[in-house]
């Protein structure tokens, strides 16, 4: 078993570990008061955290209805003054860092220091650069040791998922019955898998919440299975990007149970693409259409991956041109 693998499964561990982290965090320390005075949230990160930042970002508006703002670190630091005005009285960031070292995010966080915007870090070194340049730091409670992030993505995205809904005053209860479906969600995504492995093209659709997890799935083909892969918000396929489908694209969708999600379907289906849809009872990888569940469907990109690096014969553990931790 690959240590890619290993971090994927072990994912069954972390994700209730996480849970129970931050439920005593939330109880003992308590959200900053910068995040719960902001009138805007920054979310930065870098790659898979980008993402990650997306959406959490969107979950953050979702529950808590204040206006949040995704964005890679490097738009920050070398081209701040074209993201981030000066009309809003109270803001603060969200940075995210698997390393905590990641050079965007930490020039991000000097950028806005100077800017008297507060941050909170969230990442999984204790010692890292992040938690000195952040005002506020949580550090999650496991480590991950291949570049390819995997477990970090789905524990980090939960910690941000529950620091939304503790802050409007909402209980764990459905996270608590999500985590407990790790197993079978993975049991049921590994034998999908499987059927999917010599398709020439991939494609990733979701609307919202899941468009972030559309584009980390499509990122996780890239870098363990050098395979080609697109990406975008469900029904922006439509206008253009539908033109190049054709037999052998498959087409992955997080579904949310919408009527015109099945109008989408039968036209893509009508062009010679495989669909497969994750979402609800009915889907072909059924979760949940809770918008709590999105930590758990991260895990359909990072399982396909894995599967179709295997049937390349790719390894997985040297990814081609990457490092765990990118600097300059």
């Amino acid at each position: 078993m690959s240590l890619v693998e290993k971090e994927i499964k072990e994912q069954v561990e972390t994700l209730p570990l996480t849970l129970e982290y931050m439920e005593n965090y939330l109880a003992k320390e308590k959200i900053p008061s910068f995040i719960l005075e902001s009138d805007l949230i920054y979310f930065i990160g870098c790659g898979t955290s980008l993402y990650l930042s997306l959406s959490a970002s969107r979950f953050f508006t979702l529950k808590t209805k204040k206006e949040t703002k995704f964005l890679p670190g490097g738009e920050i630091f070398f081209a701040s003054n074209e993201n981030v005005g000066n009309k809003y009285l109270k803001r603060s960031a969200i940075l995210i860092s698997r390393s905590g070292e990641s050079t965007e995010v930490i020039k991000a966080g000097e950028v806005f220091r100077k800017m008297n915007i507060p941050t909170l870090g969230i990442t999984l070194e204790p010692e890292s650069s992040l938690t000195k340049i952040s005002n506020v730091s949580i550090i999650l409670p496991f480590r991950e040791e291949s570049i390819v992030m995997t477990k970090s993505f789905s524990g980090i995205l939960l910690s941000l998922e529950l620091i939304s809904s503790y802050m409007i005053g909402e209980d764990f209860s459905a996270y608590k019955n999500l985590v407990k479906k790790v197993p079978e969600v993975i049991q049921r995504m590994e034998e999908e898998a499987d059927k999917y492995m010599n398709f020439k093209h991939y494609v990733f659709l979701g609307l919202g919440i899941e468009e972030g997890i559309a584009r980390e799935s499509a990122l996780k083909l890239e870098e363990m299975s050098l395979s080609k892969v697109e990406a975008y918000s469900t029904f922006e396929y439509r206008h253009g990007p539908k033109s190049l489908v054709e037999e052998g694209f498959l087409v992955s969708i997080f579904r949310r149970g919408l009527k015109e999600e099945e109008d989408l379907i039968e036209e893509l289906e009508s062009y010679g693409a495989k669909v497969i849809t994750i979402g609800d009872d009915g889907d072909n990888i059924p979760i949940s259409y809770l918008p709590e569940s999105v930590f758990l469907k991260v895990l359909w990109g990072q399982i396909l991956g894995l599967k179709i690096a295997d049937y390349k014969n790719i390894n997985v553990e040297s990814p081609r041109n990457l490092s765990k931790v990118v600097k300059f």
